[in-house]
């Protein structure tokens, strides 16, 4: 079987804080209209850290996705240029829950995953249903945890 690609759903809160950055970030690269409080001045040193900053901004907000590999029995999580491999066979139990703690998603509707001797992801696919069930078909014995609002 294929792998399966689950885009990050994109809550306006996230989508709108990482868009303002991105502008602001772009208005100063190329205008230099001091928009951003940089504590350096000089543009040789200024463009290139504002551009990387830029770059990994863009990179969180147009590559995080969610990776299920049925024949590797893993899920790769994609944030930007950070990944991390998950063991489905390591997963005990996923919940829906809504946060804004730190995490690879770009939304607040988050899958938490519980795996390997209580380590926490907590992630946005667009599809959860979706998402939750091709896990649960590699792994029945993950536990759902129910929630008490429905996703």
């Amino acid at each position: 079987m294929a792998f399966l690609v689950f885009k990050s759903e994109r809550g306006i809160i996230h989508s709108g804080i990482m868009s303002i950055i991105m502008i602001v970030l772009s208005i100063e690269i190329f205008f230099d209209l001091n928009v951003a409080a940089f504590p350096v001045q000089n543009a040789f040193i200024k463009k290139p850290v504002l551009i990387v900053f830029l770059i990994l901004v863009g990179s969180i907000f147009f590559r995080t996705k969610y990776v299920l590999k049925p024949d590797s029995r893993t899920i790769v999580v994609v944030f930007g240029f950070y990944k991390k491999t998950i063991n489905i066979n390591t997963i005990n139990a996923m919940r829906c829950t809504k946060d804004f703690f730190a995490s690879p998603a770009l939304s607040s509707n988050k899958i938490e995953i519980e795996y390997s001797h209580s380590n926490l992801i907590r992630i946005s696919p667009k599809e959860k249903q979706l998402f939750i069930e091709q896990v649960k078909k590699i792994n029945p014995d993950i536990h759902i945890k129910q929630t008490k609002r429905k996703y």
